[in-house]
C-alpha cells in the first residue's frame, strides 16, 4: 500500500508541477474532517474566468485529487473529484464524489486562494466518510487563476 500511496503522491505532483505551466490550474492542499481527519492533495482546473459582466459570481473550477488518512495503522489514499462555484465573490457551493461518499458542502473563500467549507457526507457502501464535515484548503497556483479584488 505505500508504494499505491508514493505513486499517487508523485503523479500528483508531477501532474500539479507540469500544469503551473498554464494559468488555470492550482494545486489544492487542504484538512478535512469527515468524522476522521484526512489530508487532501489534488488540482483545480478553472473552467471560467473573471469578466466584467459576472457581478454576482466568480469561477467555476472542478478538481481532483485524493484524500490521505489513517485506518487500522494503514496509510489509506481515497480519490475523489468536485465542481464549485463561487458567488458574490466569497461564498462557495461545492458537490464532491468519492469512491467513499458524496459531500454537498458550503463555505468562504478569500479570492480563490483559500477555502473554508461545511458539509454533510452522505456514505457509499457503508463507508465512515459519513455524517457533518468541515475543511480548509488553501490553493497554489499563478495570479490568473485567483479572483480580481473589486471595489465598486
Amino acid at each position: 500500500m505505500k508504494k499505491v500511496s508514493t505513486l499517487i503522491v508523485l503523479f500528483l505532483t508531477t501532474f500539479a508541477t507540469t500544469a503551473f505551466s498554464q494559468h488555470k490550474f492550482a494545486l489544492n492542499l487542504g484538512y478535512d474532517y469527515v468524522q476522521k481527519h484526512t489530508g487532501y492533495v489534488g488540482a483545480e482546473y478553472r473552467i471560467d474566468s473573471n469578466r466584467p459582466e459576472h457581478t454576482s459570481h466568480g469561477p467555476l473550477n472542478v478538481g481532483i485529487g485524493t484524500y490521505l488518512y489513517g485506518q487500522n495503522g494503514k496509510f489509506m489514499a481515497t480519490p475523489e473529484i468536485h465542481l464549485n462555484k463561487t458567488w458574490k465573490h466569497f461564498i462557495i457551493t461545492e458537490l464532491s464524489a468519492s469512491t467513499k461518499n458524496i459531500k454537498p458542502s458550503i463555505g468562504f473563500t478569500f479570492f480563490n486562494l483559500a477555502r473554508l467549507q461545511f458539509g454533510y457526507s452522505f456514505p457509499l457502501n457503508q463507508s465512515d466518510f459519513k455524517g457533518f464535515s468541515v475543511g480548509f484548503h488553501i490553493l497554489i497556483g499563478k495570479a490568473p487563476f485567483y479572483d480580481e479584488m473589486r471595489v465598486f
